[in-house]
């Protein structure tokens, strides 16, 4: 469990933690620089407290990329620009991003749990 929890706060650290680490390196540059991109592009952060299930889920998976998304909101990111013009593009980066982790921890999960080679 401490493996999954560890790939979940720091993409790739849970394969880091099983000696997997060109894995490790390969998840943690693609998965931070998706989370980045979706930056750049001024994409939107979902909150909890929204009306539409998919805005909730949306939320979900955002934070699914672990401590990045918490830390770009204590730097005052407040969130995307619904008038620019990648911003619906940025969005959709940083849930693809959190997706990508998930994978990422199921994976590292069945490593550790030795369903996997």
């Amino acid at each position: 469990m401490r493996v999954a929890v560890a790939a979940w706060l720091i993409p790739g650290s849970g394969h880091l933690m099983l000696g997997r680490k060109w894995r490790a390196l390969i998840l943690f540059i693609s998965i931070l620089s998706m989370f980045l991109l979706g930056l750049v592009m001024s994409g939107e952060f979902f909150t909890v407290h929204a009306g539409s299930l998919l805005e909730r889920l949306g939320f979900f998976g955002e934070m699914a990329v672990g401590v990045a998304m918490p830390t770009t909101l204590f730097f005052g990111y407040s969130g995307g620009d619904p008038f620019f013009v990648s911003a619906d593009y940025g969005t959709a980066f940083l849930v693809a991003a959190g997706m990508l982790n998930v994978l990422a921890i199921f994976d590292a999960y069945d490593i550790a749990m030795g369903r996997k080679n």
